[in-house]
């Protein structure tokens, strides 16, 4: 490449051109932003559990490029960043980090979270509404972190049968898991523990390792007790159909199939993570024990 020739390409690169140019390039300095950019790039693709090669193919790009964004000698387009979140199936919020980190503006609306209060109205609206017409039986929902948001009158009235008061920012899994009245009332919790468990751990893969989600699980798979009880599952040589919450209520047992629910069309980093987990009698005699307990 001559002087002038290097003069012009710069100390940086852009996505667009790296694929076609065909001289070798040395640049003068790494560009700062490109290498915090690809520095996540690198930890999303191990996460993912994929080669530069396999990644490099699945979005279209060489190899050679996807080398260059990670190594920070090539700076990445906003197409480019699109494309790679596309390919890695990353949430929103991963995404807006991973503009940030290129030198771009975030790409998708975030906000703080407020609570139920702070979704936008359309989405606050309808998570209101399918949590009221599933009375009389529970439904909750919460986000990615497992936090609640709102509850139906179901569950906060199966909540006051068990003694425990709930309220936004109480965390499902902490309820499920820990010791406390409702780890006590499951009947069959080691079964429930273990699904919840593995329910999370499925979802914290999507989030990352640095998600709060990943944090909490983390603690609980190393604690002996979880340990154990993962290692010890039997429901993937003997899987049942489904997997019911046995809970006691005074001294008659519940029996629950729940369902969860996610919005599948969301665009942005509010509306991303937000289930609704709804649960349904899944016997004949639980409608009129739940009754009798004021749920």
């Amino acid at each position: 490449m001559t002087a002038h020739c290097e003069k012009e390409v710069g100390e940086t690169i852009t996505s667009e051109v790296m694929d076609t140019l065909q001289v070798e390039w040395h640049p003068v300095r790494k560009w700062e932003a490109s290498m915090e950019f690809g520095d996540q790039l690198k930890q999303w693709r191990s996460h993912r559990h994929l080669s530069q090669l396999d990644l490099a193919l699945d979005a279209g790009i060489s190899a050679r490029h996807l080398s260059f964004l990670e190594t920070g000698r090539a700076r990445p387009s906003e197409g480019m960043i699109v494309r790679i979140c596309e390919t890695l199936e990353l949430p929103f919020k991963i995404r807006n980090e991973l503009f940030t980190a290129a030198g771009f503006a975030p790409r998708y609306l975030s906000a703080e979270r407020e609570g139920i209060a702070g979704l936008p109205p359309l989405l606050r609206d309808t998570l209101l509404m399918i949590l009221a017409r599933h009375a009389p039986w529970p439904a909750v929902a919460f986000d990615a972190d497992h936090n609640i948001l709102a509850a139906n009158d179901g569950f906060t009235g199966l909540a006051d049968a068990l003694g425990i008061g709930i309220a936004p920012g109480i965390n499902m899994l902490a309820l499920v898991l820990e010791n406390g009245p409702v780890r006590s009332a499951i009947a069959n919790w080691p079964e429930v523990a273990v699904l919840f468990l593995k329910r999370a751990r499925n979802e914290a893969r999507l989030y990352g390792p640095r998600s709060e989600l990943a944090r909490r699980i983390a603690i609980y798979e190393n604690d002996a007790e979880f340990a154990a009880l993962l290692r010890n599952d039997e429901s993937e040589r003997n899987p049942p159909p489904v997997i019911t919450v046995q809970l006691r209520l005074g001294e008659a047992v519940t029996n629950w199939i729940t369902t969860l629910t996610a919005f599948g069309s969301a665009q942005e980093v509010l509306t991303e993570g937000i289930f609704i987990e709804q649960y349904f009698p899944a016997d004949d005699a639980t409608p009129a024990i739940a009754d009798s307990a004021g749920c």
